[in-house]
């Protein structure tokens, strides 16, 4: 809620701010107050989905932090910091179990079990990783954490050139997979993730129709309306973007 003004004028009156993001069924629920009321709160809304959805809360993934302890949410991890200029600012950045979990993903695709394949065939598995895991992480500040990965991956791909080619001078592995200093074979280039653009998450939870907003936006005109799976326009427009 905007502006700062009116998130203060709501505090004062005894009213909520709040924002909905959603993912599938995780979800974290920011308060602004003591820990008590936040655990006051927990209780509450484990009582919510116990009876209205029929679900509980999980015991390892639920628990209580503050925003300057940070916690991972997503592969993500939120975390308050001191800015240069004495402000604290909010920052997302990708966690470092996402980042070992991809590592490990690169190393494997790259390892001597693989050298029987063509540096082509390494390629086609290697880049829609790094591409992928790029994409999913493009809405944090995650450009540190880009160049990284492009340099462990091109690193391992020498690595396993090294193990193809072991009787081969640098001259020579230079001139048949190294070109404008990038890794190269069949017209195949590795993906460097340093090159996707980070962006600003694009909020659109207010546009998104729930039972609890049915009195804000109309879930026949919302843009993000209510559907079923044996809805025919749903699945129309599913099968669409699949094609």
């Amino acid at each position: 809620m905007s502006p700062r003004w009116r998130r203060q004028y709501r505090r004062r009156m005894g009213r909520p701010n709040f924002r909905l993001v959603r993912y599938a069924d995780d979800f974290i629920v920011l308060v602004h107050g003591t820990r008590s009321e936040a655990e006051a709160l927990k209780a509450e809304i484990g009582e919510l989905l116990a009876r209205r959805l029929k679900m509980t809360l999980s015991a390892e993934k639920t628990h209580i932090t503050h925003i300057d302890d940070g916690f991972v949410f997503l592969g993500f991890h939120i975390q308050r910091r001191p800015f240069g200029d004495g402000r604290r600012v909010v920052l997302t950045i990708p966690s470092k179990p996402a980042l070992a979990s991809v590592m490990h993903k690169i190393k494997k695709l790259t390892g001597r079990s693989t050298t029987s394949l063509s540096l082509e065939e390494v390629l086609r598995t290697v880049n829609p990783v790094l591409r992928g895991w790029a994409a999913y992480f493009r809405y944090g500040a995650s450009k540190r954490t880009f160049s990284y990965l492009g340099w462990y991956a091109w690193w391992r791909l020498i690595r396993w050139i090294r193990y193809k080619h072991p009787h081969l001078t640098w001259k020579q592995l230079r001139r048949r997979y190294y070109g404008a200093d990038r890794i190269t074979e069949g017209g195949l280039v590795l993906y460097n993730p340093a090159k996707m653009r980070v962006e600003r998450y694009r909020f659109r939870g207010a546009q998104i129709s729930t039972p609890y907003n049915i009195d804000e936006v109309d879930p026949d005109g919302a843009r993000f309306r209510r559907t079923s799976h044996d809805d025919a326009a749903f699945v129309g427009q599913v099968s669409e973007y699949l094609a």
